[in-house]
Formats: C-alpha cells, structure tokens, sequence
C-alpha cells in the first residue's frame, strides 16, 4: 500500500463541520470561471381558497326582488390582512373580490337579466338543474358580474384574472395600495387571499409533523423535465407537504463533481455543502479530472438526488445539506478503488452522514460465490455504516447485459450486503431495464431491494446544460433522497426501518421478486401518513337510449394502511350521483350514473375523491359511458309566430312521451296533452299557456320526457 494511500485513510474527523462556500469553490480551482447564476429559490406560498357558501337575501314586493349579499366585517378578512403585512408596498398578489350585489333592483330587471343570459348555459346544465336542482331552469347567480363593478376595478389599474358569476366575484392582481382602494368601494363585500394549494391533516398527524419537521411551507414546484422521475416514485406529494430533505445529511461516494452547474447554485448559495475530499489525489478538490471524463458521472448523481433549477430539474432531495467524496477512477477498475471506497464510507461517518448515496460498485474481483453478503470488504464496510446508524444506498448494478458473453448478471457488491438497499432500474413505464442487475444472493437472499428510474434519467451535465443517463447509478440517487425525506419526517427512524418501510410500500409488496425486488418505491406511502386507495381506477358504463333504469357500479375507498378514512367525493357532471353524501366515512360508495342525461356516443367525466388525511388527496377517478342511438326530435319552425310543431321518433310504440313547457325561469307554462299510441308522437302547441292566454314573445323551454328520459329544448316564440 503506498504513501497515497495511507494518507487518505488518515483523514481525520471534522472537529467542527464547516460549509463551502461558492468563494471558497472557485479559489480551488481558480482558472475556471464560474458563472453566477442565480437559481430560483423564492418559492410560491401556495394555498386553496376556501370559500363560504353564498348566503344573500331576497326581499320580494309586487314591485321589485333584491338580491344582496351581506358585508363582511372587516372587508379584508385577519389573515389576508396579516398576509398583507408581509409585503412590499409594490408587491402585487392575487385577491378574490367579492360583490355585493349584481346591480339588478327591479323585477323587470332580474328577468330581463336571465332571458339575456340563456343562451350561455349548456342544455347538460339545463337537463340537471331540470331534474335536481331546487328551483328548475336559470337563477340569480347565472347573472353575469355586474360590468361596471369590473370597470370600477380596472380604472384603479387591477389586473383581472378571473370573474365569476356564481360566486359574484372576481380575482385580480393588486398591490397593497390598490386593494386599500377597492376595500373602500361601496358595492365590495369582502376580499380574500387567492390560494392555489392546501393540505388539511388531521390534528394528531398535524402536530406529529410540527415535531418532527418544524414549520413547513407548501412548495409551488417547477420539475420541468424531471417530473416523471419524481412523479413515478411519488415524491411531489411530500415536497407539496413541505419536505425537501432539510437537516439530513447526505454523503455521495462518487468518480468526481463538477459544481459550477446551476443545479448546484441553491447548494452552494446557502451554505449546504457541508465538506468534500478527494481519496484518489488526497485533498479537497472533488472537481479535477476534466479532460478524462472523471466528474462526469459524479455530477449526474449528485443532480439526480439533489440539483434544483425550478422549472428544470428538481433532485428528491433538493433541501437536504451534502458531504461529497471522491473515491472513484475512471479510467480503471482495480482493488485500490474499494479501498478508496471504504475510506469514503468511513469519511461519511465522521462527518455525521445520515444517507450515503453510492453509485458504484465492485465485482471484478470477486465471484458470484462471494456475494453472500459477509464476503466483500465493501460489503461488510456497508454493514458496518448501517450498524453506526447510516443509511447506505448502493446501486445494484448493470450486469444483466455485456458486450462479450457471459455477462455477471447479478448485483455487485456492496448491494448484497444485508442491510444495504440496493437500488435496480426500471423506465418510466415500469418496465425492468434490460441492463439492470438482478438477484438473488449467493445465499438465497431478494434483491434488488426496490427500483426506481434509471433509463433516460434526467439530470445535470458537467459540461454545462442537461442530459439523460441509464443505469442504476441513476436510480440510486433518487432513492436516497426518498430515505432523506424519510428521515426528515422521522428522525428517530433507524436504518431498519427505512428498510422496512421501502419494503412494505413499495409496488411488489406482496409478490417481491429476484428482478425488481419489492418493487417501485412510494415515498408517499413510506411515510406511514394515511394514503388513499381507490378502487377500481376507472368505471366504465353502457347503455341504449330508452333505458329507464340508472346504472350503478361499487367504488371502494381505503387507506393503504388498512384503517378506516374520512372521504369527500364530488362530480360536475350533471349525469353522475354519488351516494353516500360527501363526507361520508365508509368504504364503499355507489356511483350511478344517468342515461338520459347523456348525448349519444362517448361521454366522459371523473369524480374527484379527497381526503383531510390522505397524503396524495385528492385523486381522480375516470368514469366513461357509452351512450347508444338516442331518440329523434324535431320542433319547428323555430322560432315561430303562431304554433310550433314537436316530433318525437319513439323508441318503440310502447314509449310513453310527454312534453312540458316552462318559462327560462322555471314556471310552467302549458303541459301538452298525452298521445302514445303512435310510433311517432307529433303535436302542435298554439303559443297559449294552461289557461288559454297568449304567451309573450321570448325563449321558452320544452321538457320532453321519453320514457321518464328528459330532453331539453329551447325553442323562441316572436311575434
């Protein structure tokens, strides 16, 4: 063993840690200039806004209706204000703006307002608010925004982003000044914070959260082209929560760094680089070696797990802190290069490691014999670290496929050791890569332990932009950041456990194999927070115009953990009932869906099912029905001066065919009289209502029921 060597294996301890600093970065290597990017780390304060269910008076005379909702008091509510504070004069935000009225005060004027409004509202709107709504046909909150309340606004030079009619408001972009200004406008009832985002959790989660993480802000993410790795393992969800990895120390045992990338800038930035060294040159330059290709997979691993450019690529683990160790040469694969390894290893124990992330791996000496997980000296190193408290992530290698046959095909080692994770690949569709190494042990043992992403990762390039890289050096990183999140939700978590987590929450759970072990990992069940289980994830309906029955199908609704969970499930199409109520706690619920609400052919919509408790609240449930051939109908002239003819093409002549009349309002005008001994039902309606009088000019709408089917159609009578 040479002087070099003996060196490394001296380095001492860190008696007190420092962080490097981007001026140190560029004193060790001085010819390099170093571009200042700035990386962007403001994050969106994101929240959901939660809006209280309209509540306005109606005051009837013979004369006139007044709608008017009640002020607020203050205008501003306590925590828009306190909100407010935080800003800068010039500072805009989004703020809802809610009315308090639509400028309507006469009787004439509300239903000249609702006429005007008609053609604006769907007939599948019409058809539902026909069957449940309270009152059938338009009503107050189809009135549009009062325009010259919008006018008032924009003449304060607001930015109007949204209007809503049902909720008589508008969102807008505001500075302090401009919304001290609209709260003093006389028709503004109230003003609230635009939210985009919030999680509720139950109480006893909510305060384990404060315990174990502090205070934690919901993230507004760009993952750009690194989304789908991320999404596939279920990491959004916890960086949604607020979790980047903060306080876990990660050691990456690589070939090298190059840290002038602008992944690295919030690293750097904010001093979370916390100690380098290089074991092959013996000191603290991890970025040498250029010209040979030596940082290159280095930077790759590091970005993976850690790199943040919002709307670029976002690492697991973008918030953790990180100690980085050069133990890798490129250019050869000796014995030296174990020992550099565990020189490493044990350098990561002495300066505090939580997570060790390594990308690299030995067999070249050994055999399959030898990996049992008590033979390799890596190995038993990796062991050791865990037994110290570290959890060591290894890559299990990309033996399955060789250029000259027979290839090694199983894990290397230090991914047989018993207590290593060892990390294979899959792509993005599941699927395992052709390269990835499989077990099991020498000694009978499942591994890989999980997979995740490692064909076409996404990540850094040390020649500056991005790149895509395969091999299970790729999926390595992404799982140890998972551990980082994991362990900074529960820092009390040993090694075993984590282990034990990945393993029960992972996709081959139940069924874990010698090719992908226990399968994807899910960040999001790990965590032990309640996880919504729905099923199944799509319903698929059919039926034939004429069916009087409504269709059902069973959704179940769980928690992973087997335990019981309060739902809220809603739907905006007008075909879909759901019963029980929202916010039912069970785990079953029926969807029943309408046919004769549906136009013929393909109809789809979803049902969005949440939970207070669920960590990946809310989900979406696709629901598909196919609708055969409807029934004809035809009425003309439309519009008409005198009468208007209705031709219905029934089904069959036993179908039972009525037909009503009703004002855009909701009043029933005339109800047509019966005729069903006819293949086809035809019948003229002379413009007089139930009491012989003639009705005045306007838009009218016939409710044509075919078998207890409703049909809406819109008809305009002129004189």
């Amino acid at each position: 063993m040479d002087s070099k060597k003996n060196s490394y294996l001296k380095v001492k301890p860190f008696d007190k840690l420092r962080a490097v600093s981007k001026v140190e970065l560029l004193k060790l290597d001085a010819p390099k200039k170093a571009s200042k990017l700035k990386s962007l780390l403001g994050t969106v304060i994101c929240l959901i806004l939660l809006l209280s269910q309209l509540s306005f008076s109606q005051k009837k005379s013979e004369e006139k209706i007044i709608f008017e909702y009640p002020v607020e008091t203050p205008k501003v509510d306590l925590k828009t204000q306190k909100f407010l504070e935080t800003l800068s004069s010039d500072s805009s935000v989004a703020v809802w703006v809610f009315f308090k009225d639509k400028g309507i005060k006469t009787k004439d004027e509300y239903n000249t307002a609702l006429s005007l409004c008609v053609n604006q509202i769907s007939e599948r709107s019409l058809k539902r608010r026909m069957l449940r709504g309270r009152n059938p046909g338009l009503d107050f909150t189809d009135i549009p925004v009062n325009k010259p309340y919008l006018d008032e606004l924009e003449s304060i030079g607001v930015k109007i982003r949204v209007i809503s009619r049902w909720l008589n408001s508008a969102s807008v972009m505001a500075n302090k000044s401009q919304i001290e200004r609209i709260e003093s406008l006389p028709f503004v009832r109230s003003i609230k914070k635009v939210v985009t985002f919030i999680r509720s959790k139950p109480l006893e989660e909510e305060n384990q959260l404060r315990k174990t993480g502090g205070t934690k802000e919901k993230q507004g993410l760009g993952y750009g082209e690194s989304d789908a790795q991320l999404t596939q393992i279920h990491v959004p969800e916890l960086h949604h929560l607020g979790y980047s990895g903060k306080g876990v120390l990660i050691t990456m045992l690589d070939t090298g760094f190059w840290l002038h990338h602008p992944a690295f800038d919030s690293i750097l930035n904010s001093n979370r680089l916390i100690a380098m060294h290089d074991f092959i040159n013996g000191d603290e330059d991890v970025e040498d070696g250029s010209g040979d290709g030596q940082r290159d997979h280095g930077t790759c691993t590091f970005s993976a797990v850690g790199g943040f450019v919002n709307d670029a690529l976002i690492g697991p683990a973008y918030g953790a802190e990180f100690a980085l160790a050069k133990t890798e040469v490129t250019a050869t694969e000796t014995k030296i290069e174990e020992d550099y390894w565990i020189a490493g290893l044990w350098w990561a124990d002495s300066v505090g490691a939580d997570v060790v992330s390594s990308s690299l791996g030995y067999n070249d000496w050994y055999t399959y014999k030898d990996m049992d997980g008590k033979t390799a000296l890596c190995t038993i190193a990796a062991d050791l670290a865990v037994s110290k408290g570290i959890v060591v992530v290894n890559a299990a290698g990309n033996e399955r496929t060789c250029s000259h046959p027979p290839c090694w095909n199983y894990i290397i080692a230090p991914a047989d050791g018993d207590s290593v994770i060892a990390v294979g690949a899959v792509d993005l569709q599941g699927k395992l890569a052709v390269f990835s190494s499989v077990g099991p042990t020498y000694d009978k043992r499942i591994k890989p332990d999980v997979v995740a992403c490692g064909v076409s990762t996404y990540c850094a390039s040390a020649y500056g932009g991005y790149t895509r890289v395969g091999g299970t050096s790729l999926s390595t990183p992404l799982v140890a950041g998972v551990c980082a999140l994991l362990l900074e939700i529960h820092p009390e978590w040993k090694p075993s456990d984590i282990i034990n987590a990945l393993h029960t929450t992972s996709s081959q759970a139940s069924h874990p194999d010698t090719l992908m072990g226990y399968g994807l990992v899910n960040a999001a069940k790990a965590t032990g927070f309640s996880y919504l289980v729905i099923s199944p994830e799509e319903l698929f309906f059919e039926a034939s115009f004429g069916d009087t029955q409504s269709q059902q199908k069973t959704l179940s609704v769980a928690n992973w953990q087997g335990e019981g969970l309060k739902w809220n499930a809603h739907t905006d199409a007008d075909w879909i009932t759901l019963l029980p109520d929202s916010g039912f706690t069970s785990d079953l619920f029926w969807v029943i869906v309408h046919p004769s609400r549906l136009k013929t052919g393909i109809n789809r919509d979803s049902i969005l099912i949440s939970s207070s408790g669920a960590i990946n609240s809310p989900q979406k449930v696709p629901v598909v029905f196919t609708l055969h051939p409807a029934t004809s109908v035809r009425t003309f002239p439309n519009p008409f001066t005198d009468s208007l003819t209705v031709v219905v093409e029934k089904p069959d002549i036993a179908s039972k065919v009525t037909v009503y009349v009703f004002t855009v309002a909701g009043e029933l005008v005339c109800r047509f009289p019966k005729k069903d001994e006819e293949t086809v039902y035809e019948q003229t309606w002379d413009g007089k209502n139930d009491k012989g009088e003639e009705v005045g000019s306007g838009i009218y709408l016939l409710k044509i029921d075919i078998d207890d089917h409703p049909q809406i159609v819109k008809v305009a009578k002129i004189k």
